[in-house]
């Protein structure tokens, strides 16, 4: 008797419109995984690219675009019968907007075990600055201003 898979159907035509199209032996284009987090330095977004070398990574950077390519290849031998080919070959991509508060041309990227890590830092006007205020012409201790309104000179209050 055979366990019933709900699964199985989706996939069996998912295989049947992949070698319709011409996307046979598992080359498909693929949206690798990835995790975007963000501080006071900028943007990290990782991606996993298990299988891919340095060398089939491409990264561009374009108009608050950053797209990043890679190619998996699917190593074919004479003599030798696949019987089930399950990992994803061919091309991995994604493409992220990227806010101009953010610095496209300061871009550093660093691959180490299959994990791709890109730093996008803020651009020099997006830094955050203490503003020094006048008073009656004279210069005071730098201040900012909360969202309620209440002016702190720079030390935290206690509650």
């Amino acid at each position: 008797m055979m366990r019933f898979d709900p699964f199985r159907e989706i996939e069996e035509l998912t295989q049947r419109m992949d070698r319709a199209f011409g996307q046979s032996g598992g080359t498909v284009r693929l949206a690798p995984p990835v995790d975007v987090h963000e501080d006071e330095r900028g943007l990290e977004l990782t991606l996993d690219l298990p299988g891919v070398s340095p060398d089939a990574i491409h990264i561009e950077a374009e108009n608050n675009t950053l797209t990043v390519q890679a190619e998996r290849k699917y190593a074919r031998q004479d003599g030798r019968t696949a019987h089930r080919v399950e990992r994803a070959y061919g091309t991995l991509a994604r493409t992220f907007s990227v806010p101009a508060k953010y610095d496209l041309t300061k871009v550093e990227a660093d691959f180490d075990h299959g994990t791709l890590s890109i730093r996008v830092p803020r651009s020099e006007a997006a830094q955050k600055r203490a503003v020094t205020v006048r008073s009656g012409g004279q210069l005071t201790a730098p201040r900012t201003v909360d969202a309620q309104g209440d002016t702190t000179t720079g030390t935290p209050q206690q509650a």
